[in-house]
């Protein structure tokens, strides 16, 4: 299904394309660049909303540098399944030391803070250590 992007932009008021234009990250590029036409053909000076998109692209960033820790109740509970070689730990050590996001140039940061990538790695592979103990005792009867 196809949409049709310059009816539905034909369409918008001056305060919703300018939304758009603004927030272009939020939109299809398609559909912003139509917007940005259509502002240009409705004669609306683009100087302040340039600046604030500018504006909003730094504030972007900014969050997408910012690094958070994670919930010390959920590694507690991670680790504790990684003691008994749950998949569960292993999936969520795995997430808390490898997650990334991209912001819209396509630069990557991580999502968690240095220590609780290192927690998660530990998580990771205390679990996967486990996990094959358990295996290798249940199949050689150690």
């Amino acid at each position: 299904m196809q949409f049709d992007f310059t009816r539905q932009i034909k369409q918008k008021t001056n305060e919703e394309l300018t939304e758009i234009f603004i927030n272009a990250s939020n939109y299809n590029p398609d559909f912003v660049a139509l917007a940005e036409q259509e502002l240009t053909a409705r004669n609306i000076n683009l100087d302040l909303p340039k600046q604030q998109r500018q504006e909003f692209k730094q504030t972007l960033n900014k969050q997408f540098e910012k690094e958070k820790s994670g919930s010390p109740l959920y590694i507690f509970l991670c680790f504790v399944l990684a003691l008994f070689g749950g998949f569960i730990a292993i999936y969520a050590g795995y997430i808390y030391s490898r997650s990334k996001q991209k912001d819209e140039t396509g630069k990557e940061f991580y999502v968690y803070n240095a220590q609780t990538r290192q927690l998660g790695s530990i998580m990771m592979w205390l679990g996967i250590a486990v996990l094959l103990f358990v295996l290798l005792k249940f199949s050689f009867g150690l």
